[in-house]
């Protein structure tokens, strides 16, 4: 049996789903990857690892991937490009993907973040993604107000907020038995799993840490979930579009988003404890030990910067 181990978020997740119709693979195994980034454990030469980087050079293992730098010399088949894995899956397969399955672009890229580079001929196959679907309800002097989004643009937040539970068997389920977009809009998991996101998300805003620093804001909290990125991304509005890092004290997990996410990544990376890596704008982080470490550090960084020491 094949393999495919693909990262667990929405680009990942379609990345793998999409990998799975590959003619050549008999009854493939998405593994939606839950330890060390990019780790090959487990895997054989014949396998497949989507939207992640080997941190292994394993031999004859098929790599779909936007992450960099990769090996010099990689020893693995490498499929790269600078786009989102789920749209370099699609590029890639999409003569064996049937049309009815083009939709599902959209939960990758809408996950990375990238809307704007859903291929025309997907909404050609399905406008159904065009429509307009309310998002909200609220009266106003008496009056009622709605709030509409196209159904394209929300999409993955479904899909994610089952995979930042680790609910990985219900994400690829509504992947992969979804006949169309409102199917997902629609299901009663993914509503529950967003409703659970959006109350933990309230939660780590009240009552995270924040340091702020020129050019970057650190954010500190506790959480079963994988909320990161979600909030390094959707704070950076309300911290002066700075870039964000956001680290989870439970697991030394975290994200950072950002216009200087790269220059972030360079500018620490003589800390040995801190690991970054990922693609322009949007990375990921892993800090070994006590996260005060980092507090304590940019502050040393940040003083001898401005010339105070």
């Amino acid at each position: 049996m094949v393999v495919i181990r693909a990262h667990h978020d929405a680009d990942g997740i379609i990345a793998g789903y999409f990998t799975a119709f590959n003619p050549d693979l008999t009854e493939p195994k998405i593994e939606l990857w839950d330890g060390k980034f990019g780790d090959t454990t487990g895997l054989k030469s014949d396998d497949w690892m989507v939207d992640m980087k080997p941190i292994q050079n394993l031999k004859g293992l098929n790599v779909i991937d936007h992450h960099s730098p990769h090996f010099d010399k990689p020893l693995y088949n490498l499929t790269f490009d600078t786009v989102p894995a789920s749209l370099i899956a699609w590029n890639k397969f999409k003569d064996d993907i049937p049309k009815t399955e083009w939709w599902k672009v959209a939960i990758g890229l809408g996950g990375d973040g990238q809307l704007e580079l859903i291929p025309t001929e997907v909404y050609a196959a399905c406008p159904q993604l065009l429509a307009e679907v309310k998002t909200s309800a609220y009266k106003n002097y008496g009056k009622w107000s709605f709030g509409n989004y196209p159904v394209y643009k929300i999409l993955s937040s479904y899909v994610n907020s089952l995979l930042r539970k680790s609910e990985y068997t219900e994400a690829l389920n509504l992947v992969r038995y979804s006949e169309g977009p409102l199917n997902i809009i629609h299901s009663q998991k993914a509503c529950a799993a967003k409703r659970d996101v959006a109350m933990e998300y309230e939660n780590i805003v009240k009552t995270c840490e924040l340091y702020n620093f020129p050019k970057l804001a650190l954010i500190l909290f506790n959480s079963d979930y994988k909320m990161t990125g979600y909030i390094a991304s959707s704070l950076q509005e309300y911290l002066e579009n700075k870039t964000v890092m956001a680290i989870n004290r439970q697991n030394g997990t975290g994200s950072l988003r950002g216009d200087l996410a790269f220059y972030w990544r360079d500018k620490l990376q003589y800390l040995d404890y801190l690991t970054i890596g990922g693609h322009p704008g949007f990375c990921g982080v892993s800090v070994t030990g006590n996260p005060d470490n980092l507090v304590n550090d940019l502050i040393k960084l940040m003083e001898n910067i401005d010339g105070r020491r």
